[in-house]
């Protein structure tokens, strides 16, 4: 019989989401790839299976991926999943089910639990139509060139974001798309489960000095035609200094931001060479 590679999502919280065609997938399987072993271990012996796993993470995709397909090739059915939600959606995986389409080898992907979907409907913004980001880059120049380069869709944007840079994304955010409506989710399917709503400026405020835990998505509304974001250099080039940059990379920022490198860079210098009073 010809082998075949089955895409398996998995509860992004609550281990009652999982569907009863996930469990049987997994229970069909020769062999699990899965992003950590141990979770996944946890999950299979909750659902008391037991199937021989193996890891396959951003470090070793290409090396997992050619295993899985001789595996595949010798006849066995290869189950994927990750450790939350639908592999291959700002998870690994993606470089695997692209083989094995290229290779032309049977493969079935179930439909189940994800973040995305809830988070917008959480949100209370428009839900059609809309653009998934996944995960932006992590600081600096690349995020706010992500955030400008999205600042002119004209419908609801959702993003996944860590808790750690939640902060720093919202300052981000709020300065390069405006003060657009928006909303924080967070914790989705799970106890502490939370949406807070708000304007994106409101959103930096409260979470200025407020850690939070658990996993973030986060979901802008779209740019009106008339919008546009306040793009004020002295404040800018006032705030960024305030966050210790130094004048080039205000400079860098400010480029990112939409601004002219050069008129930032001498503001920089200006006040950075004022006396003290």
């Amino acid at each position: 019989m010809a082998g075949k590679l089955v895409v398996v999502p998995t509860p992004i919280g609550n281990l009652g989401d999982i569907t009863e065609r996930a469990v049987q997938a997994l229970r069909d399987c020769d062999v699990v790839f899965c992003e950590d072993t141990r979770r996944s271990g946890l999950l299979l012996r909750h659902l008391g299976l037991e199937r021989p796993l193996r890891s396959l993470f951003v470090g070793n995709e290409r090396a997992r991926s050619a295993q899985a397909l001789e595996l595949i090739g010798e006849g066995k059915t290869v189950a994927l999943i990750s450790d939350a939600g639908t592999p291959a959606v700002s998870d690994p995986g993606a470089g695997l089910i692209a083989d094995v389409i290229a290779a032309q080898i049977p493969l079935e992907v179930l439909p189940g639990p994800q973040a995305i979907l809830p988070a917008l409907l959480l949100s209370g913004l428009a839900p059609v139509p809309f653009t998934f980001l996944g995960f932006l880059p992590r600081r600096g120049t690349a995020r706010r060139e992500a955030l400008l380069a999205a600042r002119d869709i004209p419908w609801t944007v959702v993003i996944f974001e860590a808790p750690h840079r939640l902060q720093g994304f919202l300052q981000d955010a709020a300065e390069c798309l405006g003060d657009r409506p928006a909303a924080v989710v967070r914790e989705i399917s799970k106890l502490h489960e939370e949406a807070v709503r708000g304007s994106l400026f409101a959103l930096r405020d409260r979470f200025a000095a407020q850690a939070v835990r658990g996993e973030i998505v986060v979901v802008v509304g779209g740019a009106s035609r008339e919008e546009k974001p306040p793009l004020d250099l002295a404040g800018f080039v006032e705030d960024a200094l305030a966050r210790g940059l130094s004048p080039k990379e205000v400079a860098d920022e400010a480029r990112a931001a939409g601004m002219r490198r050069r008129d930032a860079y001498r503001e920089a210098l200006r006040r950075t060479e004022e006396p003290q009073r």
